[in-house]
């Protein structure tokens, strides 16, 4: 363990030694690779096409006769959203 303490107390002393434009010379040259920072938003892009479609398509109880009616509808509605069949349009 001795041996890592001492090979980090040597880069230590060696960046103390260098200036912040040296540093950020340095950093510059190491390759990143362009997608490593990238944040993958197709999870939440999905559920919101999945609200979006379901608000788009939902009644109000008041629009129809009865509340049995207004809760067939709804749960189809509700169906339709969660199998996603119109999402692939707006994605």
């Amino acid at each position: 363990m001795t041996s890592n303490s001492e090979k980090l107390s040597d880069i230590e002393r060696m960046l103390s030694m260098l200036e912040p434009e040296q540093i950020a010379e340095l950093m510059g040259n190491i390759p990143v690779q362009n997608r490593a920072y990238m944040i993958d938003y197709s999870a939440r892009i999905r559920r919101m096409a999945i609200s979006d479609l379901y608000f788009k398509s939902a009644i109000c109880p008041h629009q129809v006769g009865s509340f049995e009616e207004y809760k067939e509808h709804d749960e189809g509605i509700r169906q339709q959203a969660m199998s996603c069949v119109d999402i692939e349009d707006k994605l």
